[in-house]
C-alpha cells in the first residue's frame, strides 16, 4: 500500500500536529462546557448558544480560509488564527474564574462564555481543517489516495479528540476548572509549532484582499484542470500562489457536489446532538453530580473519537472501498446506533453506542470529503475545503441549541429528531449517489 501523505509531507505533518494540541483544546471545552454550565449556575440553554455560534462562525469562515490558505499562505493564516483561538481561550479562562469567585453575576459569565466559545474561537478553527484539506488535495492526485490523505487528517483530529477527552479526565478529576485554564495552554503550544515548523510562505507578491473579478470563462470548472488529472504529488513548500488571486467559490447548491452533502448531513446533526447532550445524558441516566460527571463525560466522547479514529486511521485505507461505499455503509451504522443510543437505559449501554456512532463517523466523513472533492476542479479545492469543513458546522448552528433547548423540555425529543434526519440522509446516500465515475463529474 502506498504511504500516507501525513509520512511523507512536512507541511502536512506540521498541520496535524498544530490540529492536534488546538482541537485538544476545543475538546476540552466541549467536555467541561455542560457540567461547567450547572456548577456555575448558568442556564442550560448557554452551552447550545455557545457551539451554535462557534459553528456559525465556522460556516461563515470555512470557505473564507479555505481559499485564503492558497492565495495567502498557509502560514500567515494559521498564524493568525491561533491569535485568535489564545485570545478567546484566555477569555473564557477569565470568565469562569471570575464567575466561580464571584467577581461577576450570571448574565456577564453567560455573554463572555458565549462570545468566547462562540465566534472568537470558532472563527480560529475554521482555518485549520479546510487549509489541511486542500493540502491532502494537493498531494493526492488519484480516488484511493484522496480517501487516505482525507481519512488520515480527519483520523488524526480524532485522535486530537481523543487526547482531550483523557487530559480533560485527569483535569477534571482533580479539579472541575481545570480543563477550562488549561486550554490557552495547549492553544500556545499549537502556536509554538507554527512558528518553529511551518514553511514561511512563498513569494513576494503581496496578496489582495478581495477576490478579484474573474470573467465567466475563468470562472467556469470545465475550463480549468480536473483534479483528478494532476500527475504525480506536489510538494507543498513550492506550491504557494505566484499572483495572490483568490481561487473561485464554490456553491453549495453545485450539481455536482449537492448530493454528497444532501447524504452527509445527517449525521453531523446527529453528533452536534450526541456530543453536547452527552453531559446532560450522564448525569441523568447516571445519577450523577456535575463534578463526577466531567470524568465520565469525558470517557463518552473518547469512546465516539476512539472509534472514528480506529476507522479513519486503521480500517478506512486498509479496505480499499470508493467514497459512496464508504457513505453507504457509514450511514447505515449511524441508524443503527442512534437507535441503539436513543434507547440505552445504561451508561455502559451509551458508551457502546456512542463508539459505534464514531465508527459510523469514521467511515461516512472520509467517504463524503474524498468524494467531494473529486468531484471538482483543481482550482476550487480550496473552496471546496471550505465547503467540506463548514457541512458539519452548518449543522452544529442547529443542532447544540435545539438539542439542549428539546432536552430541556423532553429528554428523548432531541434524539428521535436526529433519527429522522439521519435516516433522510440514509436514504440520500442509497438514491442520489448513482453509479457514476465520480471524478468524472469535475469536468461535467
Amino acid at each position: 500500500m502506498p504511504s500516507s501523505p501525513l509520512l511523507t509531507n512536512p507541511t502536512l505533518r506540521a498541520l496535524v500536529a498544530i490540529a492536534l494540541f488546538t482541537y485538544t483544546a476545543q475538546n476540552m471545552l466541549n467536555v467541561s462546557i455542560a457540567p461547567l454550565s450547572r456548577a456555575l449556575d448558568l442556564p442550560e440553554w448557554i452551552v447550545g448558544a455557545a457551539v451554535s455560534l462557534a459553528a456559525a462562525a465556522v460556516t461563515a469562515l470555512s470557505q473564507f480560509w479555505g481559499r485564503r490558505s492558497i492565495a495567502w499562505g498557509r502560514r500567515r493564516v494559521i498564524l493568525l488564527a491561533l491569535i485568535l483561538a489564545l485570545t478567546a481561550g484566555t477569555l473564557f479562562s477569565a470568565a469562569v474564574w471570575a464567575r466561580a469567585a464571584g467577581y461577576i453575576g450570571a448574565f456577564a459569565a453567560a455573554g463572555a462564555i458565549m462570545a468566547a466559545r462562540g465566534p472568537f474561537f470558532g472563527a480560529a478553527v475554521a482555518a485549520i481543517p479546510p487549509t489541511g484539506q486542500a493540502l491532502v488535495a494537493e498531494v493526492t492526485p488519484d480516488e484511493g489516495s484522496r480517501v487516505r490523505g482525507t481519512s488520515a487528517f480527519s483520523g488524526a483530529i480524532n485522535l486530537s479528540v481523543m487526547v482531550g477527552s483523557l487530559v480533560s479526565s485527569a483535569l477534571g478529576a482533580w479539579w472541575i476548572f481545570g480543563p477550562v485554564h488549561a486550554t490557552p495552554v495547549f492553544v500556545l503550544i499549537a502556536l509554538a509549532i507554527a512558528l518553529i515548523w511551518l514553511p514561511r510562505d512563498g513569494g513576494t507578491t503581496h496578496p489582495r484582499r478581495h477576490l478579484p473579478r474573474l470573467s465567466h470563462e475563468a470562472a467556469e470548472p470545465e475550463k480549468a484542470t480536473p483534479a483528478s488529472s494532476i500527475e504525480g504529488t506536489t510538494d507543498s513548500a513550492s506550491a504557494e500562489p505566484t499572483d495572490g488571486e483568490l481561487p473561485p467559490r464554490v456553491s453549495w447548491t453545485d450539481r455536482r457536489i449537492a448530493p454528497w452533502i444532501a447524504s452527509i448531513f445527517g449525521i453531523y446533526f446527529a453528533n452536534g446532538v450526541v456530543q453536547i447532550t452527552i453531559g446532560f445524558l450522564v448525569q441523568d441516566r447516571g445519577g450523577l453530580e456535575p463534578a463526577p460527571a466531567v470524568s465520565i463525560t469525558a470517557l463518552m466522547l473518547l469512546a465516539n473519537a476512539a472509534g472514528a479514529m480506529l476507522m479513519q486511521l486503521i480500517v478506512v485505507p486498509r479496505l480499499g472501498w470508493g467514497p459512496r461505499r464508504l457513505l453507504r455503509a457509514g450511514m447505515t451504522l449511524a441508524l443503527i446506533a442512534l437507535t441503539c443510543l436513543t434507547l440505552a437505559p445504561t451508561l455502559w449501554a451509551v458508551a457502546a453506542s456512542t463508539f459505534a456512532m464514531g465508527v459510523a463517523s469514521g467511515m461516512a466523513s472520509p467517504g463524503y470529503s474524498a468524494g467531494a472533492s473529486l468531484a471538482v476542479t483543481e482550482r476550487e479545492q480550496g473552496g471546496i475545503a471550505g465547503v467540506i469543513n463548514a457541512t458539519g458546522a452548518i449543522t452544529w448552528i442547529v443542532a447544540p441549541v435545539s438539542a439542549t433547548a428539546l432536552y430541556g423540555w423532553m429528554p428523548l425529543s432531541p434524539f428521535l429528531l436526529a433519527l429522522s434526519l439521519v435516516a433522510l440522509s440514509c436514504s440520500c446516500a442509497w438514491l442520489l449517489l448513482h453509479k457514476l465515475d465520480i471524478v468524472s463529474r469535475a469536468r461535467d
